[in-house]
């Protein structure tokens, strides 16, 4: 008779232990198994539906490749296997600096969602705010750390009391969540655009481009490398001057607005920093100076750097809308003059927008086959930082290359991802029960006043038409001016004296999500024209490259 072991009396012994054992090695079996298999699903695309203002529809088949797990839940519950998503990424572009502009009050709440984003596309980012600081492993840097107190008076109180609560590490929000006075954190933000310039240009004194947005400014990443490429073929970055942007006009100065974004190249800012000057103090300290004392009289920061960059330099600011854009997918005026244009910038994106742009990209990518793209002439050097893609000095692939066979993320793309499922299409009854030609949502604004307004102090001018009085006197009489007088119109929006008339495309928001109909109605009423909206929606989709007629 063989004698037992101690182990195996110690099993015999502990049953519990065995049957441990057991479940481990049963659970280390079925781990093993689901993070090597591919599981197929079917799912359907995005743009599965058959209204009519999106494109075509089909069902197609995605293997998913499940390539981590993890077990969820407290102790005893059974293993969940979750499915880790690995973001797609175009090329990441180290020959541009990427500095944001933001608020000690609001960076929280914005800046997270740009770093988790389009952020790592762009890995030489640097974050500027009114209090030295970090956010993950980003530091933030004070922008006004080199505002001169006396140019800029009574203002800086507002920034010395961000720098006491933060001394006394005291929190900037009260406990139900609410922010310090956001309109003196704005009156703080006119002083930090030059200052933010000199810092950039000293920290990355030899990057070909110089990007410049704020926190709620969100990037069509992946267009960027090929634009970049394109633009530094036609102007080299260290001989040719650029400062780009969708220009603004105020008091006969043109800059570029801040939130739309405005790209300034290493040549522009020779001009206004001279090499042997990006050091010096002295020279440094009256730049800034000067401009500090314009900045206390002026609303905007953008606009100071705008006249410094218009004066010291030489160089004025090229309207190249809409590239640069001050909208987001649902405030944008589409139109045949954006619809088959690339995007590359937003503005006053929300976070929970800045998310959704971000996936809308993601999915843009893997539809146009542009997820692995990279230009002619990258290496895995390239790829990894290891070794730096120079704008001025590409390699000779790359100067030429064919980019037009490069699939840029269209303005038409975010119209079917976004808006084209959404918009109202069945035409509705008139009070009196005649059938419109107009659907409608109340409570919602779609913008159309942003483009024709009639209100009470238009019409008193002279000149103006019948039609025209009676828009602004009711709903009724507002649709029948889009329908009716308007030939081009293909939207309308009326409240109480107010009537807007849009040859565009706006999808627009609701005014206000709770409330009775009557309430929602004072608010506003916003109408479509389904037929003239199809209609234009495809003449402007004919226009764009790549389409099938």
């Amino acid at each position: 008779m063989m004698l037992a072991s101690p182990a195996s009396n110690s099993l015999r012994r502990s049953p519990l232990l065995v049957c441990i054992l057991v479940v481990l090695c049963i659970q280390s079996y079925y781990l093993f198994k689901y993070n090597s298999q591919a599981t197929t699903r079917y799912v359907r695309e995005d743009y599965s539906s058959k209204g009519p203002y999106a494109p075509g529809a089909g069902t197609k088949v995605e293997t998913v490749i499940v390539t981590r797990t993890a077990l969820v839940g407290p102790t005893g519950t059974n293993a969940v296997l979750q499915h880790i998503n690995v973001p797609v990424r175009s090329a990441p572009i180290h020959d541009i600096v990427l500095a944001i502009k933001t608020g000690a009050t609001v960076i929280h709440a914005r800046v997270p969602i740009q770093l988790l984003t389009f952020v790592p596309n762009f890995p030489n980012t640097l974050v500027y705010s009114d209090l030295k600081s970090k956010i993950g492993d980003y530091k933030v840097a004070d922008a006004l750390a080199r505002v001169s107190a006396d140019e800029a008076g009574s203002t800086l109180k507002y920034w010395r009391k961000l720098q006491d609560v933060q001394a006394q590490n005291d929190g900037l929000s009260d406990s139900e969540g609410k922010m310090g006075d956001l309109k003196e954190g704005w009156a703080l933000d006119k002083f930090k655009n030059v200052p933010i310039l000199i810092e950039t240009y000293q920290k990355f004194p030899d990057a070909s481009y110089y990007l410049f947005i704020d926190g709620d400014t969100s990037l069509i990443a992946s267009n960027w490398l090929p634009y970049l490429i394109d633009l530094s073929r036609k102007h080299d970055p260290v001989k040719s001057p650029i400062y780009w942007g969708s220009m603004a006009l105020l008091n006969n100065v043109p800059f570029g607005h801040g939130g739309s974004g405005y790209l300034i190249n290493q040549a522009a800012l020779r001009k206004l920093i001279p090499q042997d000057k990006l050091y010096d103090e002295t020279f440094l300290l009256d730049l800034e100076r000067n401009y500090t004392k314009l900045a206390s009289s002026s609303c905007c920061g953008d606009l100071v750097l705008g006249q410094a960059m218009t004066d010291r330099a030489g160089v004025t600011v090229k309207h190249k809308w809409p590239w640069y854009q001050g909208e987001t997918w649902w405030s944008i005026p589409y139109h045949e003059s954006n619809f088959c244009s690339a995007i590359g910038t937003l503005h006053h994106v929300l976070p929970e927008d800045m998310q959704e742009i971000w996936d809308f990209e993601q999915h843009m990518l893997k539809k146009n086959g542009m997820d692995k793209w990279r230009p002619d002439g990258w290496t895995d050097e390239y790829e990894g930082g290891f070794k730096q893609w120079k704008f001025s000095d590409m390699p000779r692939e790359a100067r030429s290359q064919d980019l037009k066979q490069y699939k840029n993320i269209l303005f038409r793309d975010m119209f079917d991802y976004f808006i084209a499922k959404k918009l109202p299409q069945e035409a509705e009854k008139d009070e009196d029960g005649t059938m419109t030609q107009s659907a409608r949502r109340v409570g919602w604004d779609n913008r159309s006043w942003k483009e024709t307004e009639w209100n009470k102090d238009k019409i008193k001018k002279e000149g103006t038409l019948d039609w025209q009085k009676d828009s602004i006197l009711n709903e009724k009489n507002c649709r029948i001016a889009c329908e009716t007088y308007q030939k081009n119109c293909i939207q309308w929006y009326y409240r109480d004296g107010i009537c807007g008339l849009s040859p565009k495309l706006n999808y627009g928001r609701r005014l206000r999500n709770d409330g009775t109909y009557d309430e929602w109605k004072k608010l506003g009423i916003s109408g479509w024209i389904p037929d003239r909206v199809e209609k234009k929606i495809g003449e402007w989709r004919s226009k764009c490259p790549g389409t099938v007629a």
